[in-house]
C-alpha cells in the first residue's frame, strides 16, 4: 500500500519520471527541462523517460560512462525532492550544471566555476543543516571540474558562491512592474562580496547541503551567464550549456 509517509508505488517516485534500474551512479542537473533536451544529443543509447513537472530526465553513455541527466527546476524545494528521490534509486554522485551571475570583473561571461562551498540562508538548505548537512562540495569532485576543463583548453576556477531564494529582490534586481526610483543599491551583493562570494545563483547550497545529508557526493559545476559588476550578459548559452556536459562528463571518470 502507499504511504503518506513515503508516497513510493511499486518502486517509483512521486516526482522523478522513472523507476528502479533507470538512474545512473553519476548524474548532472541543470535546472531548466529544456537543456535536458538540449544536452541529449551529446549521449549515446540515450533512454528518455519523459517529463513530470519541472523534472525532464534521460539516462545514456557519455565517453563510455552511464550518465543520468535530470532537471531540478528553479531553487530549493524541487531540488530537494530530485536529489531525495535520485540517491534512493541509486545515485551516488550529483553535480549542478547550470548558470550564475559572476559578482567580480575577473569572471567573464562563458567562463566557468567549479564550486567548492555555497553560503546562504535559503530555507531548504536550512532545514537540512539540522540533518547534518553542510555547503561543501566533494573535494575530489572541485578537482576533477578544474582539471576536465584544462584539458579541454577552457578556464574553470574554484570558487565561493552565494545562493539565494530570491531572483530579483534578493539580488539586487528591479522588482517592480514601473522603475519608479526604487533601491537598488547592491545590500544583497555587497553583502555576498563581503564574505567572499564571486557569484550568486540559486541551487549550490541545496545541493551540496541536502547531498551531503544524504549520503551523495556532489559538487556545481556553473556557466556565467552574466556578470553584475560589468553588466554583461551572455545571450547564447548554447555553447555554455554544451561545455558543462563536456568538463562534468569527463570529471566523472576521474572519481
Amino acid at each position: 500500500m502507499t504511504s503518506a509517509a513515503f508516497p513510493w508505488k511499486n518502486g517509483r517516485p512521486p516526482h522523478l519520471p522513472c523507476g528502479p534500474g533507470d538512474i545512473a551512479e553519476n548524474v548532472l542537473t541543470p535546472g531548466d527541462p529544456d537543456r535536458v533536451r538540449l544536452l541529449a544529443d551529446m549521449l549515446e543509447d540515450v533512454t528518455d523517460f519523459g517529463r513530470k513537472r519541472e523534472f525532464a530526465l534521460i539516462t545514456g553513455t557519455f565517453e563510455g560512462q552511464r550518465l543520468t541527466i535530470c532537471s531540478t527546476g528553479i531553487g530549493g524545494p524541487s531540488t530537494e525532492i530530485a536529489l531525495v528521490e535520485l540517491a534512493m534509486l541509486g545515485a551516488k554522485r550529483v553535480v549542478r550544471i547550470g548558470g550564475m551571475s559572476a559578482l567580480v570583473a575577473n569572471y567573464e561571461p562563458g567562463s566557468f566555476v567549479a564550486v567548492d562551498r555555497a553560503l546562504g540562508d535559503t530555507g531548504t538548505a536550512r532545514t537540512y543543516r539540522a540533518a547534518g548537512g553542510k555547503a561543501k562540495a566533494s573535494p575530489a569532485i572541485v578537482s576533477g571540474l578544474v582539471d576536465a576543463a584544462a584539458e579541454q583548453g577552457l578556464t574553470c576556477r574554484p570558487g565561493m558562491v552565494a545562493s539565494t531564494d530570491s531572483y530579483y529582490f534578493g539580488q539586487d534586481r528591479r522588482y517592480r512592474p514601473v522603475d519608479d526610483g526604487q533601491d537598488l543599491s547592491g545590500a544583497f551583493i555587497d553583502g555576498f562580496l563581503a564574505k567572499g562570494a564571486i557569484g550568486v545563483e540559486m541551487e549550490s547550497e541545496i545541493i551540496m547541503t541536502v547531498g551531503s545529508a544524504i549520503g551523495l557526493e556532489t559538487g556545481c559545476l556553473l556557466g556565467v551567464h552574466g556578470n553584475r559588476a560589468t553588466d554583461e550578459w551572455l545571450d547564447d548559452y548554447e555553447p555554455t550549456q554544451r561545455n558543462l556536459l563536456r568538463i562534468a562528463g569527463r570529471a566523472f571518470s576521474k572519481q
